[in-house]
């Protein structure tokens, strides 16, 4: 890659090469932003049609184990199981390879204006969404090896001991903390000063901080120091505090699961990776519920395959409920109206969880950040550090707790962001915000001094829905997200949004004179009253893009999908591995439990086969 060239070239003496890589990245940012202001998401995966209505189905052979999704967790089970040298796995991807450009932390907002990513949002909405165009927001997915650990923020937050306690709580035995933290650590290679015990050296999966923090950075970490809100390890012994941004970089540069784990794992013959491969339906005889294979399209052609052992579902928690349903397992109603065959009821995609974000919390500062020219910044990226090696310019993150959650379990999460001037031309398209919050609100944002404050809820008490359009695959699914449909959800936000109007009060920040830019929607309502932060957050609000939950797991079939070692509830030779599983909400980002899930998991498939020591 380009980048190890130039990482060897400052090492030594050959200033031109260096000139040309440095050439070479500037010309490739300014031609995928320039791309992706341009893009037109598509509304189907009309890129498959060709070889889905093929008659002529080839036999792509038989595997031990098939993977269905080369994602966040996919790529993971991938690995682990091929470490087993008798084992055939075969894993299969609807999008591409990872690049140079993804790889950059700064450019994520771009991806999700790329053929990275697979072109979701939800239907219309009610309570939410509002501000958004159709009332309609974004629902990105990755589409590529690393799967949305190829496209997202970067950000390394597992959540809290209780969250996974509360699994087991729910009747699912295996999965508390103490169980799980194991796995954490077994994937971790960590590069920051973090509490003991609690993080893994030598794994695959690079941890670190994004440096330097901007000049704000200070003025964040002093004004809450000032509520007494102090910093902390928040993947370590407690969550309640502030931090620094721990990602999956490594020197700077986006670490995905394709990238940690497949790199080395596809060097190894036992494991098949096709790319560009859409899977239609999980192939599962109805008088046995056995699963057998699966059928799936590439290069316009139809394939089937067979598993002799089982077949791993890790398409994510929006594609594997929407694949389950095409392959009659879903719920009883919904797949009859659909003309499918029922061969499972369960409630599939009947629990959709996520972590609803407010946007409107911006301020004017007095304050610049200053700007570098596009060379340094990519002389800077290429020696491990500088803007371009942080998501989003997203310098710390905090933690507080509100609403019906155990004293020391967080409800809202703040992340702390200096406008940056890269994002600013595409965010209108990647919030699908309407013409009154893009001209009256982004256009009254200065890059250069202005701060944001994002708010993440942590635990919605309200559910939406992943569904079926159609029979046919070739439709995307139905994404009814649903949020603030429980008033609690909103009383809960706003309990941040209050800490943030009080952080922003401190010494520190008045030493910048942080300033709320003015919000111009629900100016009905009496200014900065509750009714007005109600309005105002269903109209601002979208996701983090973590969706969970869809096929969860738990003792009993009538509200959950898989059991807790992840197997389907009445089928035999089929799991699920994804974020879909979890049965609740996490006080983090879903990424790293979805690691910790594939490694868990990929233990409990070598433990079942009695090749876990081997």
């Amino acid at each position: 890659m380009y980048f190890f060239l130039c990482a060897t070239v400052f090492l030594s003496i050959s200033t031109a090469n260096c000139d040309f890589v440095t050439e070479y990245y500037e010309n490739l940012i300014y031609q995928r932003t320039a791309e992706a202001q341009v893009y037109e998401i598509p509304q189907s995966n009309a890129e498959f049609q060709t070889g889905y209505e093929s008659t002529e189905v080839n036999d792509f052979g038989s595997y031990d184990f098939i993977v269905i999704g080369a994602g966040s967790a996919g790529s993971v089970v991938a690995t682990r199981l091929s470490e087993i040298a008798e084992w055939n796995i075969l894993l299969l991807e609807a999008g591409g390879e990872e690049n140079d450009f993804n790889q950059i932390p700064s450019m994520f907002m771009f991806l999700q204006l790329s053929e990275m990513n697979w072109g979701y949002y939800s239907t219309p909405q009610t309570n939410c969404c509002l501000g958004m165009i159709d009332h309609k927001c974004m629902a990105p997915r990755g589409k590529a090896l690393g799967g949305s650990s190829a496209l997202n923020a970067v950000m390394y937050v597992r959540g809290n001991p209780k969250d996974y306690d509360k699994w087991v709580e729910l009747g699912n035995p295996g999965w508390s903390y103490e169980e799980v933290l194991p796995y954490f650590i077994k994937s971790e290679n960590s590069q920051i000063d973090g509490d003991s015990g609690y993080h893994g050296k030598g794994g695959f999966w690079n941890v670190e901080y994004a440096l330097p923090p901007t000049n704000k950075f200070s003025n964040f970490i002093d004004g809450n120091v000032e509520l007494n809100v102090s910093p902390l390890d928040y993947n370590g012994q407690d969550q309640l505090g502030v931090s620094k941004t721990q990602v999956n970089t490594k020197h700077g540069k986006r670490q995905s699961t394709g990238t940690a784990f497949l790199d080395n794992a596809r060097k190894r013959k036992n494991l098949k990776v096709v790319t560009k491969a859409l899977v239609t339906q999980i192939n599962i005889d109805e008088s046995s519920k056995v699963a057998q294979g699966v059928t799936f399209v590439t290069n316009d052609k139809k394939f089937s395959a067979t598993a002799t052992k089982e077949i791993i579902v890790s398409a994510g928690a929006i594609n594997s409920p929407q694949l389950l349903m095409l392959s009659g397992i879903g719920p009883k109603s919904h797949l009859e109206e659909m003309g499918i065959q029922v061969i499972e009821d369960l409630p599939v995609g009947e629990n959709l969880l996520e972590h609803p974000l407010f946007q409107g919390l911006s301020f004017h500062t007095n304050y610049s950040s200053g700007s570098a020219d596009v060379e340094t910044l990519i002389t800077n990226y290429l020696n491990g550090y500088g803007p371009y090696t942080s998501p989003s310019n997203i310098d710390g993150l905090g933690f507080i707790h509100a609403g019906d959650v155990p004293e020391d379990v967080p409800m809202v999460e703040y992340l702390f962001i200096t406008a940056g001037g890269s994002m600013m031309p595409i965010l209108r398209r990647v919030y699908n915000y309407n013409d009154e919050l893009t001209y009256h609100y982004l256009n009254n944002l200065n890059s250069d001094s202005d701060v944001v404050f994002y708010l993440v809820l942590l635990h919605e008490k309200s559910r939406g829905r992943v569904s079926l359009k159609s029979h046919d695959p070739i439709d995307f699914p139905n994404i009814d997200l649903n949020l603030f449909s429980e008033p609690e959800d909103i009383d809960n936000f706003i309990v941040g949004i209050e800490f943030i109007l009080k952080l922003v009060e401190t010494e520190a920040f008045r030493k910048i004179n942080a300033t709320l830019v003015d919000i111009p929607v629900c100016q009905d309502f009496e200014i900065y009253s509750r009714d007005f932060w109600d309005c105002t957050i269903r109209h601002m609000s979208m996701t983090l893009y973590h969706p969970c939950g869809t096929t969860p797991m738990g003792p009993d079939k009538t509200t959950s999908v898989v059991d807790s070692n992840l197997k389907v509830h009445g089928i035999e030779k089929l799991r699920v591995v994804d974020a879909g599983v979890f049965p609740s909400t996490i006080s983090g980002h879903t990424n790293a439990p979805a690691v910790m899930v594939a490694e868990k998991i990929s233990d409990v498939i070598k433990n079942d086969y009695q090749v876990l020591n081997v």
